[in-house]
């Protein structure tokens, strides 16, 4: 049998090899052409698949950001709105006449009302804490006046030296003091922060410091809300103070006898 096929093959024309020959390279070239085009074809779209994934994933950041924008606008507006009506109580706190002991304790209590509100109108974001507080220069050393919920009754006796704190270096300096790690500070002392990892320390006039803890660096929005309440905590503790300074406890005193 293998010797008929062999006779077989010697007794053909050379042209039959070359056109066998050409036809089995045709064959190879368009499968080679089927091929590449049903990959190309495969190719196009898995491009589209992941461009159109590309798509949704790119609506869904959008839509992410539009709706956290929303949520920093309306929380802004909250916290103008608070702003506001503080005012407005520092107002009236200054147009009526009443005792003294009494002007003294409104203003003590606007205080303490700003500092605790200032806590919850910068949380822009589910699950955010901060903790606020006003501090007193008092012989060179900054002492606890009031803080927000977070702050426990030990706090009530708590002093920050002016030398080694962030408080301190923002009251020396008299420049606001943003530290969006207080680990990396040179004055940071972690331990002094009871697990905070941010904060923020605005300086109040000649008398004082406003800090703000918080667990993650602070957003852009929270410093501009945090420096209007601390102008308006600048404000009641000048009326504050001023009743003091000027005697008018002593003034009315005397005008009751």
């Amino acid at each position: 049998m293998f010797k008929a096929v062999e006779i077989f093959f010697n007794q053909q024309p050379e042209w039959v090899y070359f056109i066998t020959g050409l036809i089995i390279v045709l064959g190879l070239i368009t499968t080679f052409i089927l091929i590449g085009r049903a990959a190309m074809k495969y190719t196009e779209k898995i491009d589209k698949e992941l461009g159109f994934q590309k798509i949704q994933q790119e609506l869904h950041d959008t839509k992410y950001q539009a709706g956290l924008h929303k949520d920093l606008a309306l929380q802004t507006i909250h916290a103008l709105r608070n702003a506001e009506r503080f005012l407005e109580q520092l107002q009236q706190a200054r147009r009526f006449s009443v005792q003294a002991e009494e002007n003294l304790q409104t203003y003590e209590n606007l205080i303490i009302r700003i500092v605790h509100a200032l806590s919850s109108d910068i949380k822009f974001q589910p699950g955010e804490q901060h903790r606020s507080s006003v501090w007193i220069e008092e012989l060179g050393q900054l002492v606890y006046f009031t803080g927000s919920n977070a702050f426990d009754d030990r706090d009530g006796n708590q002093i920050l030296s002016m030398n080694e704190t962030i408080a301190g270096r923002c009251f020396r300096k008299k420049e606001i003091q943003l530290v969006p790690d207080v680990s990396d500070d040179v004055d940071g002392m972690p331990q002094n922060h009871n697990g905070y990892g941010a904060i923020l320390c605005i300086p109040l006039s000649e008398w004082g410091v406003l800090t703000i803890d918080a667990h993650r660096a602070f957003q852009e929005e929270v410093l501009y809300i945090c420096r209007l309440y601390a102008r308006v905590i600048d404000l009641a503790f000048f009326e504050y103070s001023q009743m003091i300074d000027d005697g008018y406890i002593a003034q009315q005193f005397n005008e009751r006898e």
